[in-house]
């Protein structure tokens, strides 16, 4: 595909991996960086594959309503999600039944992206530090 699209989302949250043997399975969190990736053959008839800002408003828009400021927690993992929901504050998002791991949350963006550019082919990259990130872009062939 010719054309290519990159747009940038910047979030805290915090999470723990249900079952790790190690450090992540203590609560902590991550400024973590969103790339999202549009790709296609055709442009409009402005010469855009995307618009800019159209783009970077849905992303940003999911990503502060549902992840931004909160915890992502495993839908099994019933003491944190018990200690997060007595906090009336709390902005708790919850994947169900698995483990909110970098590469889940490229997988669960990566589907929000594609549902509001359907047209476009996604792959989105979720950095947790400045060293490592996860990359999906959908299902192989």
């Amino acid at each position: 595909m010719p054309y290519r699209d990159r747009i940038e989302v910047s979030f805290e949250a915090g999470h723990r991996l249900l079952h790790y043997q190690g450090k992540c399975a203590s609560p902590h969190g991550h400024s973590f960086r969103a790339e999202v990736i549009l790709e296609g053959d055709a442009l409009d008839e402005l010469g855009l594959l995307v618009d800019f800002g159209d783009a970077k408003h849905a992303i940003r828009e999911w990503v502060e309503t549902h992840w931004d400021h909160g915890f992502l927690v495993s839908s099994d993992d019933e003491a944190l999600l018990g200690a997060l929901c007595s906090i009336p504050e709390a902005k708790v998002y919850r994947f169900d039944a698995e483990n909110p791991s970098t590469e889940r949350m490229a997988r669960k963006l990566h589907d929000v992206a594609s549902d509001a550019f359907p047209r476009q082919r996604v792959t989105v990259r979720i950095w947790e530090s400045t060293a490592q990130y996860a990359e999906y872009s959908g299902e192989t062939r």
